[in-house]
């Protein structure tokens, strides 16, 4: 057959893998087939990662690629569990790892939560008459240097404290009747307010704390990640006047009253001596936080009849103590 150029030569019809090539082996013209010449390649010669490759020539169903090393590829196999599983993975600090698959559990969540209330309380250590103005307990541990108590129905506010007393008491506060006491009963943490007057409402115990904290002194709650939050609290009011008292609360950004935060309620009068009104008010607010926020809640009492009591436990019936203020905060993103 005469020479004859490439350019001139027909187009092929689609390859079967049967045509010859010619080759030069080791010195010797050979021949082979287009199928040799395209498996051996592809087996003998896959195509590395840094020439756009993966260097792998085999894959399973839900193979995943990641780099192991610098310019190398590695799979890691599907998760085969019924258990749904996530794709994670745990650097050292200045390198990554290799991705797993790991079922997530609440920890691996991040989520910023807190939960707080108002509480304290002691026993009396001993009984004490309607007008003592001392009054002897097992322990003021928590207790603020001046503030209120109630026992039973009665509210009572002291100036100072030593570790077992209560001192300079006034007795039978907000029309509340001052009456004896027996040794062992509750001696509860209250809060007290002039008529007509903004006051903080007070936060002095720490139940859970997960980036969300509250300063038991100053009772500012602060996050340590910035978001939005879910918060929500209770307050347990106690009137012990003979008509209703109209109270409020709202929310304090760094010292200024958050817009539309206020709730409102009537709390009933009392029906009769050593029987209060009672109601509790429970709201929640979302507020968007920066790390450097303090949050603080007000309360005010229109006629200075209500207080912010904590009711205590019983054995029979039995049922737990009803901790004055409760606050939770739960970020939502």
């Amino acid at each position: 057959m005469a020479d004859t150029k490439i350019s001139a030569m027909t187009n092929a019809a689609t390859l079967t893998g049967t045509e010859i090539v010619p080759l030069v082996q080791s010195g010797a013209n050979v021949q082979t087939t287009v199928t040799n010449v395209v498996g051996q390649t592809l087996n003998v010669h896959p195509v590395t990662p840094t020439q756009g490759g993966t260097n792998i020539t085999t894959y399973a169903l839900g193979d995943t690629l990641y780099a192991s090393a610098t310019n190398t590829l590695a799979k890691l196999s599907g998760n085969t569990a019924a258990t749904q599983k996530f794709l994670t993975q745990t650097g050292t600090g200045s390198a990554s790892a290799a991705p797993i698959w790991k079922v997530l559990i609440p920890s691996d969540i991040n989520t910023q939560y807190g939960a707080f209330h108002f509480d304290y309380s002691t026993t009396l250590a001993s009984a004490i008459n309607n007008t003592e103005t001392t009054i002897p307990v097992v322990s003021t541990f928590g207790f603020s240097t001046t503030g209120a108590v109630i026992i039973g129905t009665e509210l009572i506010t002291y100036t100072g404290i030593t570790s077992t007393s209560f001192t300079g008491c006034t007795r039978g506060v907000n029309n509340s009747n001052n009456v004896a006491h027996a040794l062992g009963v509750y001696v509860n943490g209250a809060q007290v307010a002039a008529l007509n007057t903004p006051t903080k409402l007070q936060i002095n115990t720490i139940d859970i704390s997960n980036g969300v904290t509250v300063n038991t002194t100053t009772s500012e709650l602060t996050v340590a990640v910035a978001g939005t939050y879910n918060i929500q609290y209770s307050v347990q009011f106690l009137n012990t006047d003979n008509g209703q008292d109209l109270t409020g609360v709202w929310y304090v950004l760094d010292g200024v009253d958050v817009p539309s935060s206020a709730s409102w309620a009537s709390v009933p009068a009392r029906a009769s001596v050593g029987n209060p009104g009672a109601y509790i008010m429970t709201v929640n607010l979302f507020l968007t936080l920066n790390t450097a926020n303090k949050l603080t809640l007000k309360w005010l009492t229109t006629l200075g009849h209500t207080s912010v009591v904590t009711y205590s436990p019983s054995a029979s019936p039995s049922y737990p103590s009803a901790p004055a203020v409760i606050v939770t905060v739960n970020q939502v993103s």
